[in-house]
């Protein structure tokens, strides 16, 4: 990672961090809308996208043996949240978004959704980047894949 993507990492996760965390734990913080189920159904959508972004993760390193520098076509394996890769060609991408969309519902603070979003913009410039490489580099790779959101972007 170049250097100066190191300064603009940590501007944005301090940055944002520091700003989320003022609102979050200020005395006048109002609790989400309809209160503890709110919180109970957008945790469980964060712990299960993050449980499908590590799912993800694993599967993308399986792809490559040790030392090798050979690129494959990732599909799904009997792991149920890798089946993502059916629609979309960086499924990590989709579950982390929507772990911060599970985060700001759970939440319910602007700029934790403003957060998202920034994620959100980057993840998809990432996203259609590799989505066009994949393209470009497998003649066979499957032509309903999306980059991002299935069916959509």
């Amino acid at each position: 990672m170049p250097l100066r993507n190191i300064f603009k990492n940590c501007t944005y996760y301090w940055g944002f961090a520091a700003w989320m965390a003022y609102y979050i734990n200020h005395p006048l913080y109002t609790p989400p809308t309809y209160g503890a189920q709110q919180v109970k159904l957008a945790l469980a959508i964060f712990v299960i996208c993050q449980l499908g972004n590590f799912s993800i993760h694993m599967a993308l390193r399986d792809l490559r043996p040790a030392g090798s520098k050979t690129r494959k076509i990732p599909y799904p394996t009997k792991n149920p949240f890798t089946w993502l890769f059916l629609l979309v060609s960086c499924p990590n991408y989709t579950y982390e978004m929507g772990s911060w969309i599970g985060f700001a519902i759970m939440t319910q603070c602007l700029p934790v959704a403003l957060f998202s979003l920034a994620g959100f913009i980057q993840m998809t410039i990432w996203a259609k980047g590799k989505h066009r490489s994949y393209l470009k580099e497998f003649r066979d790779y499957p032509p309903l894949r999306m980059p991002i959101i299935p069916f959509l972007l």
